[in-house]
Order: C-alpha cells, then sequence, then structure tokens
C-alpha cells in the first residue's frame, strides 16, 4: 500500500470514527442531558413527579425492548442502513420532542427516540471493529468507550447550561445539527455489512408478549401510587397484563430456537447472576440521577447549570475508575474484589448522602458524588468479566443483549421506584410533622412567638411551606436508603457469583452505565 492510500485509509477510519462517535454521543447524552431539565420540563408540561419521571423512563423502556433485536434488524437490513435509519429517526423524534406541550406527547416522542436510538450503540460498535485493522481495534473500543462515558459527565452540565440560557426545549434540537453532520458522515464513508441472505425469524409473539408485559409492569409501578394502587381497577389490570404477557414471554423463550431474548443462558449461574447484580447497579445509578436534580433546583434553590456542575464530578469518578478497572483486569487482579471495592466506596457515597438536609452545602453533593462515581466504574466492568467468563464467543453475542436488557430494565424500574417512595414518604413526612403544628400544640405558640410571628393566615401559610419543604425532604432522604440498600443487595449476588476462569474482552455498550 503506497502512502497516498495509507493517508486515504487513515483519513476514511477517522471519518468513520467521528461519524459513529457523533451518533452514540449523541445517544448517551440523550440519557443524562434531560435529567437536570426535568424540573423545568415538569413545570412546562403541568406534570406531576410522578408524571414527568415518565420522560425517562419511556425512553428506556423502549431501549430494553428494542436492543434484544438489534441482531436480527442488522440480519435484514444491514449496519449501515439499519444505522441510517436510527440516527435519521432520532433527529427527526428529537426535534418533535422538542415541540411537545403537553406530557402525553413528551413520553410518545421519548419513546420513539429511545426505540430508534436502541440499536446505535452496538451497531457503532460493530462498524467501527469491522472498519479497523486487527491491530488498531483495540484503540477503536477504548476511543468508543470513552465516548459513551462523556454522556455521564458533559450530560449535566450541558443540560444545566442549555436549560438555563435558552429553554428546556433546546436540550432536544440541539440534536438536530449533531445527528444531521453525523448522517452526512454515516452517508459518505460508512460501508455496509452485516447483512444476512438467509436471516433468522423474528419471534413477533415473543417480541409482542415481551413490550406489552414490560410496558404493564412499568405503567403499574408508575401509575400505582396516583390511583392507591390495589384499590384501582386500572392496576389490577395493569398487573394481570404483566404477569400474563411476560409469562407468556418466558415460556415462548425457552421454547422457541430463535428467541428474542434468549433466556436459556440464564441456566449459567454466572450470568444469571451477573444479570441480577446489573439490574442492581441500573437501579442505583438511575436513581441518584432522578433523586439530585429534584433535591438541587426544587429544594435547594439551585439553577440547572449549578445543580450539573456539581453533579458531573460523579462521572468524571466513574470515568477514572472504569479506566483504572480496566487496567487492573488485564493484569489478572480478581473481579470479585473490585466489584465488592466498588461496592463498597458505592455504599459509602450513598450513605453520606444519608445526612443530607435543606442547608447542604455544595462540597456534601460534589464528594459523596465523586466517591459514589469510583464506585459505579470498579462494580460494572468486573461483574461483565465474571458474567461472560463461561460463555462461548456465540453466547457472548446473545449474553451481551439479556445483560443490556436487565441494566436498563434495572434502571427503568428504579426511577419509577423512586418516584413513588419520594411522593409516597412526602405524604407521610407532612402527616407526622404537620400533626404536631397546631394552636393547640404546646410548643407551636412558643415557636411562634420566638419567631415574632402572630397568629393569623400568612403565618400559617409561612408554616405550611416550610413544612411542605420538610417533607419533601424526608421523601427524598428515604428516596436515597433505598439506594443506598441497592448496593448493599450487591453484595450476596457477588460474593455466590464463581470465580471467573478466563479473561474475556469487555464490550463498552454491554458494560458501561449511560
Amino acid at each position: 500500500m503506497t502512502e497516498k492510500e495509507k493517508s486515504s485509509a487513515s483519513l476514511n477510519m477517522l471519518a468513520i470514527t467521528f461519524a459513529v462517535m457523533a451518533s452514540i454521543i449523541m445517544n448517551v447524552l440523550d440519557t443524562t442531558i434531560v435529567n437536570v431539565a426535568l424540573p423545568h420540563m415538569q413545570g412546562g408540561l403541568r406534570a406531576n413527579v410522578d408524571q414527568a419521571t415518565w420522560i425517562l423512563t419511556s425512553y428506556m423502556l423502549a431501549m430494553v425492548i428494542v436492543t434484544p433485536m438489534t441482531g436480527l434488524l442488522v440480519e435484514r437490513f444491514g449496519q449501515r442502513s439499519l444505522m441510517l435509519g436510527s440516527v435519521t429517526g432520532f433527529i427527526i423524534c428529537s426535534a418533535l420532542a422538542g415541540q411537545s406541550h403537553s406530557i402525553v406527547e413528551m413520553v410518545v416522542w421519548r419513546f420513539m427516540q429511545g426505540a430508534l436510538g436502541a440499536s446505535m450503540v452496538p451497531v457503532g460498535q460493530a462498524i467501527l471493529v469491522s472498519s479497523y485493522p486487527p491491530e488498531r481495534r483495540g484503540v477503536a473500543m477504548a476511543t468508543l468507550g470513552m465516548g459513551i462515558m462523556l454522556g455521564p459527565i458533559l450530560g449535566p452540565i450541558l443540560g444545566g447550561y442549555i436549560t438555563d440560557d435558552m429553554s428546556w426545549r433546546w436540550c432536544f434540537y440541539v440534536n438536530v445539527p449533531v445527528g444531521l453532520v453525523a448522517l452526512a458522515l454515516l452517508i459518505r464513508h460508512v460501508p455496509d455489512g452485516g447483512k444476512s441472505a438467509q436471516p433468522r425469524p423474528i419471534d413477533w409473539l415473543g417480541f409482542v408478549s415481551m413490550a406489552t408485559g414490560l410496558g404493564a409492569l412499568q405503567a403499574m409501578l408508575s401509575l400505582g401510587n396516583e390511583d392507591n394502587w390495589f384499590s384501582s381497577r386500572t392496576i389490577v389490570t395493569l398487573t394481570v397484563l404483566a404477569v400474563a404477557f411476560l409469562l407468556l414471554f418466558v415460556l415462548r423463550s425457552l421454547d422457541r430456537p430463535n428467541p428474542v431474548v434468549n433466556l436459556r443462558l440464564l441456566r449459567n449461574e454466572a450470568l444469571a447472576l451477573g444479570s441480577i447484580g446489573i439490574g442492581l447497579f441500573g437501579l442505583a445509578l438511575y436513581g441518584v440521577m432522578v433523586i439530585l436534580p429534584i433535591f438541587l433546583q426544587e429544594h435547594m434553590g439551585y439553577e440547572a447549570q449549578t445543580s450539573g456542575l456539581v453533579m458531573a464530578p460523579q462521572g468524571m469518578g466513574a470515568m477514572v475508575s472504569m479506566w483504572l478497572a480496566g487496567r487492573l483486569l488485564n493484569r489478572h487482579a480478581n473481579p470479585r474484589v473490585l466489584a465488592l471495592t466498588g461496592i463498597t466506596l458505592g455504599a459509602i457515597g450513598s450513605w453520606l448522602t444519608l445526612s443530607y438536609n435543606l442547608s447542604v452545602s455544595p462540597a456534601w453533593i460534589i464528594w459523596p458524588g465523586v466517591i459514589r462515581g469510583l464506585g459505579l466504574g470498579l462494580i460494572s466492568i468486573p461483574i461483565f468479566t465474571i458474567a461472560f467468563s463461561t460463555l462461548t464467543r456465540q453466547e457472548t453475542a446473545e449474553g451481551s443483549g439479556l445483560f443490556n436488557l436487565m441494566r436498563n430494565l434495572g434502571g427503568s424500574v428504579g426511577i419509577a421506584i423512586i418516584s413513588t417512595i419520594i411522593t409516597e414518604y412526602t405524604q407521610v413526612g407532612w402527616n407526622q410533622i404537620g400533626g404536631h403544628i397546631t394552636p393547640y400544640e404546646f410548643a407551636t405558640p412558643l415557636f411562634l412567638h420566638a419567631a415574632r410571628l402572630p397568629l393569623d393566615p400568612r403565618t400559617w401559610a409561612i408554616v405550611g411551606d416550610v413544612l411542605g419543604q420538610q417533607a419533601a425532604m424526608r421523601g427524598i432522604l428515604d428516596a436515597l436508603v433505598f439506594v443506598f440498600w441497592s448496593f448493599l443487595g450487591m453484595i450476596p449476588i457477588i460474593l455466590f457469583m464463581p470465580a471467573p476462569k478466563r479473561s474475556v474482552s469487555p464490550q463498552p455498550e454491554a458494560m458501561l452505565a449511560e
């Protein structure tokens, strides 16, 4: 190969890398950039906390449903066509999400965003692997991993600046120019591949049963608190639908030779325990990402960009520890020791948040976040390594889809549970604290006299505001307790996981938390 040809090949690889990275970063950022803007979107769309969290859960639920279909879609349409279709649809849905004027519109377009973006990371990885020579694929995967980790770092900061200086709607509009640049480069430089002359049949009944069951489960968890749980016919109906369709999905997956998700792989003890562990990991990760913006902006009075700046160090900590975990695993470090170390750090960072109050300083937000981020980075890669250590190469590809499904499902269900805890225990706090604030309570007149507040309606309005803030703080603290126990719940899973017998090359889309 001449120098001119080498230069041309290098430029082509650079263009492919930039196109794939722009697509993936656009997708990953959309998972985190919205979190900081959520309180503003809640007001703009006239939604309560439970309804607003659907903006996050609908996106993740769509990714849970569509991600296992990626391999089957590539066999039918090819990598290039699927990537072009995903990016084009993602751009359109981003623009329409920015135009939303009701929570229903927003949820629909966010679901479509998640469905269209679900294939970007695995297909982007496949494109990079096929475009780079074998000796440089490690560089390609490292570049991909760094791009994926930009989401937790840049998302809160970028979301904060956009929300404060422009509008929350630009959190979606910003995808349009980035996506158009990526689309132009994909059309010009990305080769096709992966298309099969005889693609595997799609088990549509299994896919529909999975989508319906997961959708009913998510709706039941999100709406249960509003409808007083099982005293509501709607919740009972959703529960019956979730159980029936998920049972059908499990039976179908175990019976078909080419299921949507190969649940037979869960006979492997390491993968089964690893899937449960990564589900709890997703719950802990996304739970914190929901709690902190609500706490900082609605109750601490932070601007969106300030809350983004104090949340970003968690992503930096995760990025550092993931790099360290990769280096240590390459030197044959014990992945169980690394995972337990990460769980310990994550639990310590979460335990420090249990002392939060409405006067906490920014340092007490940043440093527990850094510690928690260091822990999160040390958990994901070792769990992946142990879970896939006994799988064959063919099983690894199918197991990766199952692993992704469990992580995103854990995050989606976790967000719904966190939202319920905040709402439920805020009301509990109001009842418990407010029950002691009456004109007939001995301490109440003494407090009001010391504060030089007369016994008139204006005083009770002030007391009501303070009571509301303290009750909300109670709900947030109970949600943080749930996150703390999510970390501790991973300990027995790691202890029961078998020691890996061989090294596994971690796949970024399976192990990195957006």
